[in-house]
């Protein structure tokens, strides 16, 4: 019996994540996830490029080319993004890899991360209109505690900056 042909993992972005991307908020990430010890990190936003029920990525660093392309448009309540959408509420996986809530997707596992992050942003002047989610990976597990996990949620506010 002949041995199956491995799929490709692309290694180009697609239309749809070429045409959504912004570069200020591209900068803005590699920034944040900087500062905050991260490896990987991603920015989907609501919002007019976005049909209502869905986020669209923007932004993302260090994400190979096959999880961009898998993540450019998430369904609210599919993957960390779109579940912290769906909550409204932060959420944290303390290994990627192994997870087995049904958050974190197996396409997603080609970014290495470990310890995960998902969190939302909300605007200002209307704390019940989301606008973004702003993801974070890190390279060794980790157990998010409530007090990172906000301070780490008033940074990804501040993409509202360069949105």
């Amino acid at each position: 019996m002949p041995t199956p042909t491995p799929t490709p993992t692309p290694t180009t972005l697609n239309e749809t994540v070429l045409k959504n991307a912004h570069p200020e908020v591209r900068a803005w990430l590699a920034a944040f996830v900087e500062r905050n010890g991260g490896f990987v990190g991603s920015v989907h936003l609501s919002g007019p490029a976005a049909t209502e029920g869905e986020i669209v990525l923007v932004a993302a660093h260090n994400l190979p080319p096959s999880v961009q392309n898998g993540t450019a448009v998430i369904p609210v309540g599919k993957g960390m993004a779109g579940t912290a959408a769906e909550r409204r509420a932060p959420v944290a996986v303390s290994d990627f890899q192994t997870d087995t809530t049904g958050v974190a997707v197996p396409g997603g596992r080609a970014a290495r991360a470990k310890g995960s992050l998902t969190l939302p942003v909300f605007d200002p002047a209307d704390d019940t209109r989301l606008l973004a989610v702003v993801g974070l990976g890190f390279t060794e597990t980790r157990d998010f505690t409530e007090a990172e996990i906000a301070a780490y949620g008033a940074d990804a506010a501040t993409v509202l900056k360069a949105v």
